[in-house]
């Protein structure tokens, strides 16, 4: 069941990102006649637009912000929140920061132990809905530290990746998270500017 609605994120966020940033790229059917020097234009064309796409992928950098209090929702069952097998944190109370596209912080893993991140943070769609409210769609990887062989690691040190849904409000933002190891987030989040 995680594995499904990883994929169904997956693709979700893939068919946002392409609908958002590759609709200039659409084939006309007008070409009547084919020369050498238009087919190398064509390739530079499409090296440039190539480009783009992972340049669109990589985005920007996030807002800086702070980040304040986490919950976790695990999908295999357990914790406070299903009731089921209970014995996953799910009150995890972070605390960190993002600045020029990096993150950083601490938080109360699902094992009770203390956990470390740093890493890049990432936003590749941003829309402003209002005039004081912005909807923000991105991603999170780097280096977590406090799980122990809960996850695969070397010397204590995992990888983490993240994908990150945003909605700020004057400044003060909630942040959902899908992390596909089959947990998903909420906190929120203070827009420094």
């Amino acid at each position: 069941m995680t594995k499904i609605i990883f994929l169904i994120c997956t693709i979700s966020i893939y068919g946002l990102i392409d609908n958002a940033y590759c609709q200039d790229n659409t084939v006309s059917s007008n070409s009547v006649s084919i020369d050498i020097e238009s087919v190398d234009r064509d390739d530079k064309q499409d090296e440039e637009s190539d480009s783009n796409k992972w340049q669109k992928i990589w985005g920007e950098k996030s807002r800086d912000a702070l980040l304040l209090g986490m919950w976790s929702i695990h999908l295999r069952g357990t914790g406070e929140y299903w009731k089921k097998d209970g014995g996953s944190n799910e009150q995890n109370h972070l605390f960190g920061i993002q600045y020029y596209g990096l993150t950083a912080g601490t938080y109360i893993n699902s094992h009770d132990d203390r956990a470390w991140f740093v890493g890049l943070t990432r936003e590749v769609y941003s829309r402003k809905i209002s005039e004081d409210a912005r909807l923000g769609i991105g991603y999170k990887f780097g280096p977590l530290f406090g799980y122990g062989d809960d996850l695969p690691n070397v010397g204590g040190m995992s990888l983490f990746g993240a994908g990150t849904f945003g909605i700020t409000w004057h400044g003060l933002g909630i942040d959902i998270m899908i992390i596909p190891v089959g947990v998903i987030t909420g906190g929120f989040r203070i827009d420094i500017e």
